[in-house]
């Protein structure tokens, strides 16, 4: 946009509910976190309220705590309700030019010239509802859908997330905006990772990579099969980050022993974010065949690191992953692993590696992300 445009801009008050930006340390929260930051650090000039129903201090909410950066909103006293049903005469006294909604939902009652925007990320609860509790999914199909019918417009993280909201919710396509997200600004630096590699792989080079929770529709499963298939020329150790319930993981590791493969694998639960650019720095390829994701971070991550990445076919992981990526039919450990060969092609890797990063510095920066979305503020208010 022309900077006159940007000149003539008038300031916006600007609410979010911040819940996840201050309680949730994965893919919600760093989503939270990452949006308000961006549009912080880009638009200094408006004005930052945050609506939390508390607040957790440790290293990555200390930004949004620093004085004047932005005005936090909490209840007096504790209530399970303040979210959902209170947190709105405080929004509506606020009189904000928008509420965004970060995660699916907005409170019930806010007055109608107040424009609201909600994020959808995916809709995993309708489409693999057997990995919900029976509660858990019925309260989120009540709310999120509840969310999408009475908010004025829809973000949706991907042209997948999109297609989802029409086919499941029956949203009208011209009330959902796909604007795609950033990632942690540590992983879009040009220089390489100054860290040091977690201590249990410490010395390890050129490794298959995971990143993701260690549930059934993220893949890993079939990455081991994969990697069984693989003739030993194109074996590399495999470096798996990620949580997940100990069932699971059984099964998983369970595997990795029928084929004698304990010596290749190694599996780390919890990595800070400038530790995992150092891992990702020393990686070969990310290998991520999930089978459904609203959008898939680990891929963007990857490619900023100028790492090749091998990811599905479906959902919204092409999207993601654009040139960079091998794509292959998730289900298919022998797909997998006949990619996990291709990309030793020296071409082929340095092809992907080269055209993944300008596809992730061109459409999920977080120059590109942060004025994409202050663009959509402002063509609301118009």
């Amino acid at each position: 946009m022309p900077e006159e445009d940007q000149d003539q801009r008038r300031k916006l008050v600007l609410a979010f509910d911040a819940k996840r930006l201050f309680n949730n340390f994965t893919g919600l929260g760093n989503y939270s976190r990452t949006l308000v930051r961006n549009l912080h650090r880009f638009f200094p000039e408006h004005e930052y309220h945050l609506f939390t129903p508390r607040i957790i201090k440790n290293e990555e909410t200390a930004y949004f705590l620093e004085e004047n950066r932005f005005i936090i909103h909490t209840p007096k006293r504790f209530n399970p309700l303040w979210r959902t049903w209170f947190m709105s005469s405080e929004i509506n006294l606020l009189k904000p030019d928008i509420f965004h909604g970060l995660s699916h939902e907005i409170p019930f009652g806010i007055h109608q010239e107040i424009k609201t925007i909600v994020t959808f990320h995916d809709l995993i609860y309708e489409k693999f509802p057997d990995q919900f509790g029976w509660w858990d999914k019925k309260m989120y199909h009540l709310k999120y859908k509840s969310a999408a019918h009475r908010t004025d417009h829809i973000i949706a993280i991907s042209n997948s997330t999109k297609q989802d909201l029409i086919e499941t919710y029956q949203i009208p396509e011209n009330k959902i905006e796909v604007l795609y997200q950033s990632c942690h600004e540590d992983y879009q630096s040009e220089l390489n990772a100054e860290g040091e590699l977690p201590l249990e792989i410490a010395g390890l080079q050129n490794y298959y990579l995971f990143v993701g929770s260690l549930i059934e529709r993220k893949g890993l499963m079939q990455v081991v099969l994969a990697y069984a298939l693989l003739p030993e020329e194109y074996r590399k150790p495999v470096v798996v980050i990620g949580n997940g319930r100990n069932s699971y993981v059984d099964k998983i590791k369970g595997m990795i022993r029928y084929h004698h493969l304990e010596n290749d694998f190694y599996f780390l639960k919890k990595v800070t974010n400038e530790g995992l650019v150092s891992v990702y720095d020393h990686c070969f390829v990310l290998v991520l065949p999930s089978v459904y994701e609203g959008f898939g971070i680990p891929v963007i991550e990857a490619l900023f690191r100028h790492k090749p990445v091998i990811t599905s076919d479906i959902s919204s992981l092409p999207e993601a992953a654009g040139p960079g990526g091998i794509l292959v039919n998730p289900y298919s450990p022998r797909d997998i692993s006949t990619a996990m060969a291709w990309v030793h092609d020296s071409k082929v890797y340095e092809n992907l590696a080269s055209k993944g990063r300008s596809w992730a510095k061109d459409h999920f920066s977080a120059e590109k992300t942060s004025m994409d979305l202050m663009d959509f503020y402002y063509s609301i208010l118009t």
